[in-house]
Parts: C-alpha cells; sequence; structure tokens
C-alpha cells in the first residue's frame, strides 16, 4: 500500500502519547522489549517503569468468566468446542450467511457512477497530489489506482450488517458495544495508533458475521482481534502474556493463541481491509484543499472527524454503511461544526467539488449516515451521561479537547446535504 501523508493531529498524537508513560513490556522469552508504535508515527524514546495497569475489568457480568470461578479445564473446553463449531460452519456457510456478504461484493455498478461523476467534475476540482508530485512515497502517479483498489476492497471484504440476528445466538448489540467500549480503553493502555483499534474491531465484526460464539468468548474474540491487529499494525505488539493480563487473566496466553487460530481461519488469513481511518486521511487531505491555512483551524477538523468515526464504532447500526461513507460523512459534520464556531469560515462550502471527486459520494448521499453520526455526537455530548471511553479520551487536551469543546448544533440544516451545482454532474 502506498504511503499515506499523516494529518498533523496524528502526529500530534503520537508524540504527546511519547511524552507519556512508555512501559517496558516482559517479552515471551522472559527479556524486556519496548513498546511503540509504528515507524510514521514516531522515533521511539523509550524509558519507563512498570507492567501495563489492569484497567477495569472487562465485562463482569456480561461474559460470565469471571477469572476467580472459572476453572481451567472449563476454558479450554469452550475454546476446543469453538473450534470444532467452526470447522463445520464452514461447511454451512454457503447458505443464507454467504448470499448476505456476497450481496455487498458487487463492484462494477458503484465504480461506474464514480468515475462518471469524476469525469463530470471537470476542472473545479482541486488536485490535492500535486504538491507531493517529487515525493516518491506519496506514489502519485498511481495514487487514483490505489483508491479504487480500497474502494473495491471495503466491499468484498466487509462484515455483515445483520449477523446478530442471522449468525449469533446468545448475544446483542449491546455487548458489542461494550466491548468496543473495553477496547478503546485497551488501546490507550498500550498506547496502539487508532489503526490498530479500527481493524481490530473490523476483524471482530467479520468473525462473528460467520461464526456462532457464546457470550462467555466474546471478550476473548475481541481481545485476540486486538492481539492479530497489533500484530498488523504496530512495530512492537504487546505480547500474548500482556493482553492476558489485561483482561485480568480471564483469558490465558495459551488460549488467545488458540483463539488467533481459529479467526485466522474464518477470516481466510484476510487481514488487510481499508477502515475508516484509512478513508478519513484521504478525504481530509481532500478537504484541506480549500480549508483556511490555518494549522489550529485545521488540526481542530481532523480531531473532530476522527472523534466521530469512533463514536460510531461501538454502534451496530453503523455497519450498514461502508467505511468510506462514515469517513465522508464524518468529514462533513466536521466542517459543518467547525464553520460554525469560526465566523470567517462560515462562507465556505460544507462540501466541494475537490471532496465529492475524491471521495465519490455527493452531499445528498451523506444525509442518512451523516444525520446518524450526528445523533451518536449529540448523545455523547449529553450532559449528566455516564461518558464512554471514547468521550473521555478526546476530551483530554492532547485531542484539542473536541468532545467538550465542539458541541454539536441540535440540528442539521437542510442545505448542508444540497450538492455543488447541477454542472459539476451533468
Amino acid at each position: 500500500m502506498f504511503h499515506q501523508s499523516y494529518t498533523s493531529s496524528e502526529q500530534a498524537e503520537a508524540l504527546s502519547a511519547e511524552n507519556g508513560n512508555q512501559g517496558l513490556s516482559q517479552g515471551r522469552n522472559g527479556g524486556t522489549q519496548q513498546k511503540g508504535k509504528r515507524k510514521e508515527d514516531t522515533v521511539k524514546n523509550a524509558q519507563a517503569v512498570g507492567a501495563p495497569k489492569k484497567g477495569r475489568p472487562a465485562f463482569g457480568d456480561i461474559t460470565n468468566a469471571a477469572a476467580a470461578t472459572r476453572s481451567a479445564a472449563t476454558a479450554q473446553e469452550d475454546v476446543a468446542r469453538l473450534s470444532i463449531e467452526h470447522e463445520s460452519s464452514q461447511q454451512q456457510r454457503s447458505g443464507s450467511n454467504e448470499s448476505e456478504i456476497l450481496c455487498h461484493s458487487g463492484t462494477s455498478g458503484r465504480q461506474l457512477q464514480v468515475e462518471a461523476r469524476r469525469q463530470a467534475a471537470g476542472p473545479r476540482w482541486i488536485d490535492i497530489d500535486t504538491a507531493d508530485a517529487e515525493n516518491p512515497m506519496a506514489c502519485t502517479d498511481y495514487v487514483g489506482s490505489i483508491m479504487e483498489h480500497l474502494f473495491q476492497s471495503e466491499r468484498r471484504r466487509r462484515p455483515m450488517a445483520s449477523y446478530m440476528s442471522i449468525v449469533q445466538s446468545d448475544m446483542h448489540a449491546g455487548m458489542r458495544a461494550i466491548l468496543v467500549d473495553w477496547l478503546v480503553e485497551v488501546s490507550l493502555e498500550f498506547k496502539l495508533v487508532s489503526d490498530t483499534l479500527f481493524l481490530g474491531v473490523s476483524c471482530i465484526d467479520r468473525f462473528l458475521s460467520v461464526q456462532n460464539v457464546p457470550r462467555s468468548q466474546l471478550q476473548l474474540v475481541g481481545v485476540t482481534c486486538m492481539f492479530l491487529a497489533s500484530k498488523y499494525e504496530e512495530i512492537y505488539a504487546p505480547t500474548g502474556e500482556e493482553y492476558s493480563y489485561i483482561t485480568d487473566n480471564t483469558y490465558s496466553k495459551q488460549e488467545i493463541l488458540q483463539m488467533e487460530e481459529i479467526v485466522w481461519g474464518a477470516l481466510n488469513f484476510e487481514l488487510t481491509v481499508p477502515t475508516q481511518r484509512t478513508f478519513l486521511r484521504r478525504f481530509l487531505k481532500a478537504s484541506a484543499a480549500d480549508w483556511p491555512p490555518s494549522h489550529v483551524w485545521r488540526v481542530q477538523q481532523e480531531y473532530l472527524a476522527a472523534y466521530i468515526i469512533e463514536l460510531a464504532l461501538p454502534e451496530y447500526s453503523a455497519l450498514q454503511w461502508l467505511p468510506s461513507l462514515i469517513a465522508a460523512a464524518a468529514v462533513l459534520l466536521a466542517r459543518h461544526i467547525c464553520a460554525a464556531s469560526i465566523p470567517i469560515m462560515r462562507a465556505l462550502a460544507p462540501w466541494t467539488p475537490t471532496l465529492q471527486h475524491y471521495s465519490g459520494y455527493r452531499a445528498s448521499e451523506l444525509r442518512e449516515c451523516a444525520g446518524a453520526l450526528h445523533s451518536f455526537h449529540l448523545k455523547a455530548s449529553l450532559v449528566g451521561r455516564e461518558q464512554t471511553a471514547i468521550h473521555e479520551k478526546y476530551s483530554q487536551h492532547r485531542y484539542h479537547s473536541v468532545a467538550t469543546c465542539l458541541a454539536p448544533p441540535q440540528d442539521l440544516p437542510a442545505k448542508l446535504f444540497e450538492d455543488p451545482e447541477a454542472s459539476v454532474d451533468q
């Protein structure tokens, strides 16, 4: 995949994280190993103390799997039974489950629509890659082809939007929300990059789309998918022992490794999928093309859009929309909210030909998704409500406190979803 320029907010986030505690993790061979982030994020300056905190015990009554009352033999039987169920389900997957997944795999119609709109947009959209033409890491000669591949890939490897009713029999959407909220805390504890969190949640949903899982194993599936995602995204991923410890030793390292094998098989070893973060970087670059050249305003928009897409992570209903659509709707909302708080920016169009060109979406196509994201944002900002880990995360100063400083409006104006001039689409 080509090197995408990281947004200023991501760079600031990485540098801020490095100023905090940088733990030395105990390796599997008994040595110490520094936990870090990807090379693009920052260089490690390590020296810290202690093992990671346990954090809050995950799930409690929901998993019915407290370590104090759960025997090792029973745990091994659960994992073994799930492995057997997975093998048998592979033969049955060609039924209703596969038919729903396959219905999302067609891409030719969407590709033709997007290409037609981009060609019709004419010269009024801004080429956001011109400034990077001399940067070999930006791959400007074929970045368009790469993005088209990502648009196709998100359709081929998306989870089933109704797996709770079709596949699962022992859990509901509320349990998934609790799991994702806990995984946000885990990612903060281990100082993981946001891409790891989004990839981990994507793996969870794809696995649950094809495998019936008892509620006692849901946290194990979640921590295993984060284990997989961190090995993919991080330079120094937390070890199996650390992930076992973060569950309050509810699950052993061996159980995590056994579940890892099951998850790999269910995903057909296809871990690489574009997430909301993948598209958000590209769309924010397109948004910055007509954004005032102020670092503060640009960073506020980036953090707010990142907060909005993360608010959608625990929401099971958000699975009905493609990651690129969620990212585009988040950029639209972030532009609207930031412009409303800065008088000189209120004249800016909320959705431009440049954004339409690079995202492939008209403003009118974002109405339903943006409305849902706006409701998630409103719910998170309610005074007196028990706040989630995501709200607490983005209330911190290093995230410009966008969760508390940039309040969402009560209603979205209809003009927000008006398409650019008709000639652009004709």
